[in-house]
């Protein structure tokens, strides 16, 4: 029976609950025949009985009425012409109409119609002989003593049996609602019945229906939530095994879908996070913003990034960019400064509109390169377009200058052997020639900077080429209390020893004449995979902020003998041997750090040494 039950469609069920209703109110029907065959009954003895009793009583109680007014009348009026033709046709009249709609007088009325008849005679004989023998006077006196009172006397008798009939009336009325209280006391317990037998049973369906559906629900919200995948078991009501069947489908149709979604958006973010261009998207308002990796690479989190918009100040040194991110303005390719810790960089700028799918503005986009190595090799073209034509320029003055020094450093050589030396301190031939030999060295430097030799390259140490140059700085170190302190690996670069020791002679030699009275010269070096980094430090005054930038820029100086050409000779050089020469830091309280990065050499190992 349980198979049988559960294999029943929900449908069945329902229909087999719905059979069993209709079949128990059906039931009630036979209450209902009876009812109505009693109700019937009463029905018949109303319409047969009480009703004509009423209607011939209303009829003799509206025809005494006419006619004792119409006596009385005629008596005031003596009596005219043709009163008995006129007193039977009121009653004529009235009969007519009452036996064509309700037949004869029932039995129950017949004593009233008699006395009635016999008032009628009354008057046609007794007043229609008095009225013969024209006696007015005595026909008055007998209606007044013989017709009146009788009259009266059939009205009272009249309301006595209308009254029973009225008595009639309400006790077949109290029946109608007793038989319809009865029947409405079984449909009552009938209704109760079959409604309780449907919310059981309807409670016993539902429950084969709700608890898998509620099941179904649970599953399906967590599917929505995201637990894709998620199958339901089979359940038992018929019906629900082909919504299991479509919901399971679903979950892996959706996990499949979301994995395909997932690994395509994963994908276009990397594209995104991967490109060395920050992205930057933002809603219409400005509020929200999205950021790729070079994005944040450089600017920090959304959330950082909203927090310092709102609190009015972004980041010292960088308000142009952050006007231009704020700003609703289309631009294409501005060149922005920024500052990112303690580098200065450049940006180039792009801004475009967000649409939707329908062509509707909804945000914007902001894109931003970082150009700062173009500008640098843009500097470096510049720079070396300026050296290309400075070169060209020193190169021809050179040739020109060097002739007639040749002539003015013969005649003054010839006059120091022929001079005595009052005659030399007269005419300063030391300082000339001294002069001369600073002019001749500027040349030389003008002619290095304008062609320099190919380096000639060999394994060298670095600590050897700086124990050969210290002695060298003894002229300058005379009168000053300085002292070197030099700690640098022990490993030999490929590099031209002659050229690097320029290199060095260079920076030394500005640094002891930066420093006034007393400091320490310190060279150190790092080796860091490929590159071998050597540092040079002094203790002097520092380089001013102002052109720490163009250091390297030929004729710069800061000394009053100085050529301006040192420290550009220094980076051609260490440019041509693959390396790169860098202001590390300068300031009155540190000095000034160079750094220099050179590739290393791979013929010994790197070892200490002081």
């Amino acid at each position: 029976m349980k198979n049988f039950l559960r294999n029943l469609t929900f449908r069945s069920k329902i229909l087999s609950v719905l059979l069993l209703a209709t079949i128990l109110l059906s039931s009630f029907s036979l209450v209902l025949i009876t009812s109505v065959g009693k109700m019937n009954e009463v029905s018949n003895e109303i319409i047969y009985s009480n009703i004509p009793e009423l209607v011939w009583l209303s009829h003799w109680d509206e025809d005494l009425k006419a006619k004792e007014q119409f006596v009385n009348r005629s008596i005031n009026n003596e009596f005219c012409c043709d009163f008995i033709e006129n007193y039977e046709a009121i009653t004529r009249n009235s009969l007519t109409e009452l036996y064509e709609k309700y037949g004869e007088v029932p039995p129950s009325l017949e004593k009233i119609q008699r006395e009635i008849n016999r008032l009628d005679f009354l008057i046609i004989n007794n007043v229609q002989g008095l009225l013969d023998m024209n006696d007015q006077e005595a026909a008055a006196h007998f209606v007044n003593r013989e017709y009146i009172p009788n009259l009266h006397q059939i009205k009272d008798e009249m309301g006595a049996v209308k009254n029973g009939v009225f008595v009639s009336l309400h006790t077949h009325a109290d029946s109608f609602t007793a038989i319809i209280r009865d029947a409405l006391g079984m449909l009552l317990l009938v209704t109760i019945l079959v409604i309780a037998l449907s919310i059981y049973f309807s409670y016993r369906i539902s429950e084969n229906l709700t608890y898998p559906i509620e099941n179904m629900v649970k599953k399906v919200d967590r599917i929505a939530n995201g637990d894709y995948g998620l199958t339901i078991k089979e359940a038992s009501q018929v019906e629900l095994n082909l919504l299991t069947t479509s919901i399971n489908e679903m979950s892996v149709r959706l996990k499949q879908s979301f994995h395909t979604i997932m690994n395509d958006k994963m994908y276009r973010e990397q594209i995104l996070n991967s490109m060395p261009i920050g992205i930057v998207t933002y809603d219409q308002e400005g509020t929200e913003f999205s950021f790729n990796t070079a994005a944040k690479n450089l600017l920090g989190t959304e959330k950082a990034v909203k927090d310092l918009l709102e609190k009015g100040a972004p980041l010292k040194g960088n308000n142009v960019f952050w006007e231009y991110f704020q700003s609703q303005e289309i631009m294409q390719n501005v060149k922005v400064p920024f500052v990112y810790g303690e580098e200065k960089r450049a940006l180039l700028l792009s801004k475009s509109k967000l649409l939707n799918e329908r062509g509707e503005v909804i945000g914007r986009i902001l894109q931003f390169i970082d150009i700062t190595e173009t500008e640098e090799l843009e500097q470096k073209i510049h720079q070396k377009d300026k050296l290309a034509l400075l070169g060209e320029l020193a190169a021809g003055a050179a040739h020109e200058i060097r002739n007639p020094l040749a002539v003015i450093d013969g005649f003054l050589s010839l006059m120091n052997y022929s001079f005595s030396d009052k005659e030399k301190d007269q005419y300063h031939l030391p300082l000339l020639k001294k002069e001369l030999e600073r002019i001749n060295s500027i040349i030389e430097e003008m002619l290095l900077l304008t062609k320099p030799s190919a380096p000639h390259f060999k394994e060298v140490y670095v600590e050897d080429i700086i124990n050969d140059i210290v002695p060298l700085m003894s002229d300058l170190v005379e009168y000053k209390d300085i002292s070197f302190h030099v700690n640098l690996h022990r490993e030999a670069l490929t590099i031209d020893e002659k050229q690097m020791k320029q290199v060095f002679h260079n920076l030394i030699r500005n640094s002891v004449e930066a420093m006034e009275a007393k400091g320490t010269i310190t060279l150190t070096s790092k080796v860091i995979g490929g590159w071998y980094f050597i540092y040079l430090k002094d203790e002097g005054p520092g380089i001013p902020e102002s052109v720490q930038s163009s250091i390297f820029d030929p004729f710069l100086t800061l000394k009053e003998t100085g050529t301006g050409l040192g420290l550009t000779i220094v980076q051609r050089i260490i440019e041509n041997h693959k390396g790169k020469i860098e202001l590390k830091a300068s300031s009155p309280e540190e000095g000034t750090t160079f750094v220099i990065s050179l590739p290393r050499s791979t013929v010994k190992p790197a070892t200490k040494g002081a």
